[in-house]
């Protein structure tokens, strides 16, 4: 092994056997605080290093840096609580595991994949019920783990089709969405962000490894399928309650996007990438505010707290600027596409049908964003709660997810 190779191994191995060794262990909240951002800080400082010394695709590294400022925000924001140390061992569990995919390659790139893989199973067979749905996850998650296993020791042809079924997993879409929406809706409180933002991360990876070998009918074919997906997504996110299914399913509708789009712009990098981390950001800062609700009311339903922008300023801030940067999201592939035109050669047939969903996610993100905002941030405050604003450490892990979706979407 190679010594780029090793050092990749170390920067994953590092916060994973920490995080292991946090989940037999109850340290005191704050040491897991400093030693998580410490780490954290130094891994960073890793990967500025494989940067100047190692050649290694700069999409790699700003995939990696996404999931640290990511892990980042989350660890920050954490308040001193019974489940803290369980969800920093998760964190950096998660963190080791989402490195170890991202920067090594082949085999032992599948290896982390497939642990991975297998930490969502356990999570799911801890916080689901057992019902139809969650038996058709873990069914999902096993043949994932099979393909992820697998696909080294698989001809070409078979490794393009098991790629393509971990994609569409991670960049979830309909009817693979299953595994997302049960991870998302299981996670402990601010943990589904980092989830919403690691998750995207790995599909594009996984998208940005398969794109050149996916042939126009194959193309064709999942832009038919993102179609499909996002409609039912846009639907299921209007009539959704539950905030974090809410979130969960806004991510599916505008995760078509990028499968739709690929037929029509070259130099997936350059464009999918940044657009996908701008789309983990803002989902994942949605997610992360309201999860500061539900920590101080146990609130999980839309439309239970209204008014909170008068109460809590901050929120309201945040959740403003949150929404504002969603409804608007639609426009940065296309712009950040047009930028690396020409455009390939395409049918009327696929432009009606990528122009079409084109509308769908903006029209449809526009309503359901709309009304969310609606019923959260405006309207009377209830006169029976005891409101709170956000504390700095929150407001400053938003505000630096929101600073990190503007980076990726309009500077990188």
């Amino acid at each position: 092994m190679n010594f780029d190779n090793t050092f990749s191994v170390i920067l994953a191995i590092t916060p994973l056997a920490l995080g292991i060794v946090w989940k037999f262990s109850n340290g005191s909240s704050n040491t897991l605080k400093s030693i998580g951002l410490t780490v954290i800080g130094a891994l960073a400082g890793g990967l500025v290093y494989m940067r100047s010394a190692f050649e290694i695709e700069p999409s790699i590294l700003f995939l990696a840096s996404a999931v640290l400022l990511s892990g980042f925000c989350v660890i920050l924001c954490q308040e001193d609580k019974q489940q803290t140390s369980a969800i920093y061992a998760s964190i950096m569990i998660i963190l080791g595991l989402g490195l170890g995919i991202l920067l090594n390659q082949a085999i032992v790139s599948r290896i982390f994949l497939g642990g991975l893989l297998g930490y969502i199973a356990i999570s799911q067979n801890r916080e689901q019920q057992n019902s139809f749905r969650t038996k058709i996850i873990f069914l999902h998650i096993t043949l994932a783990i099979i393909f992820s296993l697998g696909s080294v020791f698989m001809s070409n042809t078979l490794q393009i089709f098991a790629s393509l079924f971990l994609a569409v997993t991670f960049l979830p879409l309909a009817p693979f969405h299953l595994p997302f929406l049960g991870t998302i809706k299981g996670a402990k409180v601010t943990l589904a962000s980092f989830w919403i933002v690691v998750w995207l991360i790995i599909g594009l990876s996984e998208l940005n490894k398969l794109y050149s070998s996916l042939s126009t009918e194959m193309l064709f074919t999942l832009n038919l399928l993102a179609l499909v997906s996002a409609l039912y997504a846009s639907l299921a996110a209007l009539g959704q309650k539950f905030n974090r299914l809410f979130i969960a399913s806004a991510t599916v509708a505008h995760v078509a996007l990028i499968w739709g789009l690929l037929q029509v712009f070259p130099s997936f990098p350059k464009w999918g990438i940044p657009f996908g981390i701008t789309l983990g950001f803002v989902m994942g800062g949605i997610s992360l505010a309201f999860s500061f609700i539900r920590q101080r009311y146990g609130w999980k339903t839309l439309g239970k707290l209204p008014g909170l922008a008068s109460p809590m300023p901050r929120f309201g801030v945040v959740l403003v600027l949150l929404v504002s940067f969603a409804l608007f999201l639609p426009l940065f592939p296309v712009f950040s596409g047009l930028l690396v035109m020409p455009t390939i050669a395409i049918h009327d047939v696929e432009i009606v049908l990528i122009s079409f969903l084109f509308l769908v996610v903006w029209l449809g993100g526009s309503w359901y964003f709309l009304q969310m905002l609606h019923q959260t941030a405006f309207g009377e405050a209830r006169s029976d709660v005891p409101y709170f604003d956000l504390r700095l450490t929150e407001f400053v892990a938003v505000s630096a997810l929101l600073l990190g979706a503007g980076y990726s979407g309009f500077i990188y």
